[in-house]
């Protein structure tokens, strides 16, 4: 099975062949590092590990003067474990290994007021973040389905996570407030 990052890059090398730096671009357009950890150094390092399981080719390109580019394309064994990867994660519930869950385990060890100052910065950038969500929602002039089904999840996290947070808040340190 493909880890998310390779699933990422193998799939936006599907939807059209491409080089390193338009695979950036595209992440970029589309906002998936809310989402998904992934630097411009790691897709070079993807597409080298894409190639060598051979899920991806490319083909030295030059245009003018410019330096040799590698544009990828995915083979039929790449869309072939991109299609399973796929369903396996559309059809398998997976676990979240959240670091405010682990921080919250671990928050015995702070003062009182500092786990509550440090818990009450998390929620002013919870609810930051979601207010950028609904403007981006607001704003995705694509209409995508799966653009649209991204953020309403990513919104979906924050909200709970916003609820979670002022709850906890509430209920650890009731007796200061």
């Amino acid at each position: 099975m493909l880890s998310n990052v390779e699933l990422i890059v193998l799939s936006l090398v599907n939807e059209k062949p491409a080089y390193a730096y338009e695979i950036e671009k595209q992440i970029e357009a589309r906002n998936m590092r809310l989402w998904v950890r992934i630097g411009i150094a790691s897709i070079y390092q993807v597409l080298e590990r894409l190639h060598k399981k051979g899920y991806v080719r490319f083909e030295v390109e030059r245009e003018g003067k410019a330096p040799e580019r590698k544009r990828y394309f995915i083979t039929a064994a790449g869309l072939e474990e991109l299609k399973a990867t796929v369903k396996e994660l559309l059809s398998k519930l997976e676990w979240f290994y959240l670091d405010l869950n682990v921080a919250i385990a671990a928050s015995d060890v702070l003062e009182p007021s500092e786990a509550l100052q440090s818990l009450e910065r998390r929620l002013n950038i919870v609810r930051h973040s979601i207010k950028r969500l609904r403007e981006m929602y607001a704003e995705d002039s694509t209409g995508s389905a799966k653009g649209n089904a991204v953020i309403r999840n990513l919104l979906g996290f924050r909200e709970a996570e916003e609820k979670l947070l002022v709850e906890y808040i509430e209920t650890r340190f009731k007796a200061d407030l």
